[in-house]
This record gives C-alpha cells, structure tokens and sequence, in this order.
C-alpha cells in the first residue's frame, strides 16, 4: 500500500467514526432530549390548564355559595309566613270596614315583629290577597294589583308553587331596577288559596357580595338567555340584563337549580396558548435548558428529578384524598345547626314563646357536638343524648304534631359510631316525614345487638313515599361515595351513610321501607367488631 493508499485510508476510517458519532448522538442524546423536553412542556401545558380549571371550579363554587346564602334569608321569610297559622287566619279574615282592617293591620305587625325582621335583613316583603275587604297598601295588596306584572304572569305560565323570577321593578325615585323576586303561593293551609307571597331581594346587595369575592376571571349567573349578576364591579342595577350571547369568551360552566330557577354559572378564561404558558413558566424553561447541556453528564439527575415529580404527584393525590374525607366533617355539620336555629327563629319569631330559654338549653348541646370534633367516633351513649336535645327542640316547633321513642339495649350503649349519623336519619325522618303532614305523626329509634351484629332502626310514621323515590334513594345509600356530596339533595343522608361505608370497610348494610301515607323505615346493620373501642 502506498503512503496516498494509507493517508485515504485514515482519512476514510475518521470519517466514518464521526459519522457514527453523530448517529449514536442524534438517536441516543438528541431525539432523547426532544422527546423527554416535548413531555416536560407538555406536562406543563397540562398542569398549567388543570390549575385554571381547578381555580374557575372554585370560583363558581363559591360564586354559587354565596348567591344561594342571599337568597336563603328570603326563603326563611317565605317559609315562615307560609307555615304561620295566624298570616293565615289574617290574610282570610272579611273585615268590616277600612278602620276595622287598619287596626287589624297595626296589630299584626306588632304581634309578628316583621317590621323588625325587614329592617335587619334588607328584605322587602308583599301578600297579594283575594281578599275584597283589604285596602291595598304597604305590605299587603289586593290580587288583581298584581295582574300584568312579569313576575305574576311568570308564576301563572309556570305553574310553580315557590320559586325565583329576575325581572325589573319601578323604584320610589321613578327608576327602572333589576330586581330579583321569590315567590311562595300561601296554601299550606288551603291547598285552593291564591294568595300570593313576593320577597324582594335586593338585587344591589347580591351583586355587591358576589364581586367582593375579588376573583380575577369575569364569572357570570345566567339563565337560559340573560346574564343575571357578575362579579364585575361596573356592573349597574339600573341597566338592562345583558344577553347572554354576547359573552364568547367562557372557558368553564357549571350548572345549579335554586328553588325551582335552572341557572348556569359561567366563567371567563385567559389565553390557553402555548406560549403564554411557557412565559409563565420561564424559569423551569431555563433550567430545562440547562439540564440539557447538562444530560450527557447527568443523566441520573434527569432520573431523580422525574422521580421526585411523581412523588409530589402522588403526594397530592392523597393530600387531594384526605381533604375529601375532612370535607365529610365540614359538610354536615351547618345541616343540623340551621334547622335548629330554624326552629328557634320560628319559634319566636312568630308566636313569641316565653319558653325561648329552654330551646336554647337544648341548642347549646348541639353547639357543642358541632364545635368540639376532636375525633370522628363517639360512643351511641352520647349520640344518643345529642339525638334527644334535637327531638326535644323540635318538639317545640311541631307541638303535640311531634312524638318519638328512643330504645336502646344497655349493651349498645359503649359501642361507637361516625359522629352525627343516628341524627341525620331521625332529622331526616323530622324533615321529610313529620314536618310535610298535618296530623301528629312519631318517630322511633330502636338500637339491639346480637353477638355478631349491630342493628339501627329508625322509623316515623310520617308521609311516606313512592316506591320510585324509595328504590333512588336505597341506591344512593347503600352505593354513597364522596361524588355524591356535589349533588342536591338529602346530602346529609349521603354523608352519613358513607361515614358508616368507611368505618365498616363497606361491611354495613343499609335497607329501606316506606309506604305512601304510612311512614318510612330505615334498617342498618354494623358488624360489632368495627364498633368496639379498638377499632
């Protein structure tokens, strides 16, 4: 071979080397770095988008909070009117003359304090009454006063016996405001009766504590063609309700019912571009950068690095996780507090019962179960007690309406169980079974042993229901899980049967009969061993 044969040779042989080189770079270092930088930045993108979501989910959660805590206090109005026996005796009275009604008029609101109860809740108040011998005026109208009205032709064309309607209303000055109405038909003693109940809500006040949640995205309440409140603070009360299709710009919805009223809650969203996310993130770009330099050398720390972000990952699925089982807690405990002070506000509110001091006592004792959770089991012993002060409170809305009987075996009574869940059932068998039937009605806990197990009976002999309602209502209850609680209704039935799933690890069993006009009998069965203080 010659010295130009050899100097080829060499020539060729390096050549060849760096194009290997390149290959093995390009297939074992570069298409490697684009991919695991592609995943890196799509997982951004990714994390990045379910953050938004995450936080416009919040928001209208807490937009559809609020909005309904406004309302409530009409609905508490609406509620206690509609129950009163002497509005009903009022509003049906013929009086003989005007003086006769003006006087009759004076006394109501002395013996009812709703002027008092107006003036602290902001709340305006109407009773459209068919009644020829009233002088319409002030809080009480004559029917045909509200005839052609939009809100009473709403209520003819709906049908509806209670609800929500959003219209406009002339003020004392001559404007025209947006004005959010709720609506009761007073025929809780007269089921024929037209006389109609109207809350004003102040629909300035409502749109005030909706924009002082000081969220950063637009959110909008909207029915199925107008916008109905925002949280945008320029919003006017004056103006017309803006059309709902004029809003593009709508990267979360969230549907609710209130009250009969079907509405949406609609959020603005930011620009989902990708670019803007990698702006957003500019510091984690830059260090991706730099780890790609680095990778050739470090390439474990790429490992390690992966590693710890599918750690944080699964760290936040179980924080994810026991927030859910905390929230089980907080949910049920506001259930049983409102219809107790329900009961006291009705109570003397009303009829002005000297006996306002001993319903107090009885709260005080579920104030207490309701302040100090220290541990999710107590014993039935205690349960039992707080289930006694919530019957005895009611006894005192319901009068002679109410009955109940509590048997418990001795044994039964250090035996433990999740926190507030006997009395879900009994304010559940209250609520749905006593309250809704005019003659008296009993309710009847009876807890027994044997040597393996544990049964829970409660039962009232209240309304009943459909065989339909019954079978919803055993699925909900021997299938509860925590998607459940985002639901509406009987929530805290929800609760409470989950509570007992988990402490049982899903050994309880739930069973349920009812009759239409009867009553309704709920059976749960615990294994024993799950209720001992070892557990």
């Amino acid at each position: 071979m010659t010295m130009l044969d050899s100097f080829f040779s060499r020539v060729l042989s390096q050549t060849t080397s760096k194009r290997r080189l390149i290959v093995f770079n390009i297939f074992f270092v570069i298409i490697p770095i684009i991919v695991v930088d592609g995943l890196v930045i799509s997982g951004f993108y990714r994390s990045a988008k379910t953050a938004r979501e995450h936080t416009m989910e919040n928001q209208a959660n807490a937009i559809s909070y609020t909005f309904e805590n406004q309302i409530d206090q009409a609905v508490k109005l609406g509620n206690a009117l509609y129950c009163s026996l002497y509005v009903e005796r009022f509003l049906n009275t013929k009086f003989d003359s005007n003086l006769d009604y003006y006087n009759a008029y004076n006394g109501f609101f002395d013996d009812t304090l709703l002027k008092l109860v107006e003036g602290q809740s902001g709340l305006k108040f109407s009773i459209y009454l068919d009644n020829d011998t009233v002088t319409s005026g002030g809080e009480f109208q004559r029917l045909d006063r509200a005839y052609g009205t939009d809100w009473y032709t709403y209520v003819q064309e709906s049908g509806l016996n209670k609800g929500l309607y959003f219209g406009r209303r002339k003020t004392a000055d001559g404007q025209t405001q947006k004005t959010i109405y709720y609506f009761q038909r007073l025929n809780y003693y007269n089921n024929a009766s037209n006389n109609m109940l109207i809350v004003i809500v102040d629909y300035g006040r409502v749109s005030d504590s909706i924009a002082n949640l000081n969220f950063e995205n637009k959110a909008f309440i909207c029915d199925n063609t107008r916008v109905l409140l925002s949280n945008a603070k320029y919003s006017n009360i004056n103006n017309d309700y803006e059309l709902k299709a004029n809003h593009k710009n709508i990267a979360y919805s969230q549907k609710f019912k209130i009250y009969n009223q079907y509405l949406t809650i609609e959020v603005e969203g930011g620009s989902d571009s990708l670019i803007k996310c990698l702006k957003t993130r500019w510091y984690q770009i830059l260090l991706l950068v730099l780890v790609n330099l680095m990778l050739p050398v470090y390439v474990g720390d790429i490992i390690n690095t992966a590693y710890q972000n599918k750690l944080k990952e699964h760290e936040t699925v179980v924080a994810r996780k026991n927030a859910e089982l905390l929230a089980l807690h907080s949910q049920i405990n506001p259930h049983f507090l409102f219809n107790a002070l329900e009961s006291i506000r009705m109570h003397s509110l009303l009829k002005k019962e000297t006996e306002t001091a001993k319903m107090v006592e009885h709260l005080a004792k579920l104030q207490r179960q309701y302040t100090e959770w220290n541990e999710d089991n107590v014993t039935i012993e205690k349960e039992i007690e707080f289930v006694k002060a919530y019957l005895e409170l009611q006894k005192y809305r319901f009068g002679d309406r109410l009955s109940f009987d509590i048997t418990v075996e001795p044994e039964c009574l250090k035996l433990l169980i999740p926190k507030l869940t006997i009395v879900t059932f009994v304010e559940n068998a209250c609520i749905h079974g006593i309250e809704s039937k005019i003659t008296p009605g009993w309710i009847f806990v009876r807890i027994s042993s044997d040597d393996s197990t544990m049964t829970l009976e409660i039962e009232d002999t209240g309304n009943g229901m459909e065989e339909e309602e019954r079978e919803h209502l055993l699925r909900k209850m021997r299938f509860a899980n925590i998607e459940m609680l985002k639901e509406k209704g009987r929530v805290g039935i929800v609760n409470a049967c989950l509570r007992l799933k988990m402490m049982s690890e899903d050994e309880v069993f739930f069973d349920l009969d009812s009759e239409l006009g009867t009553g309704t009998l709920v059976q749960i069965v615990v294994p024993i061993n799950y209720l001992k203080d070892s557990f």
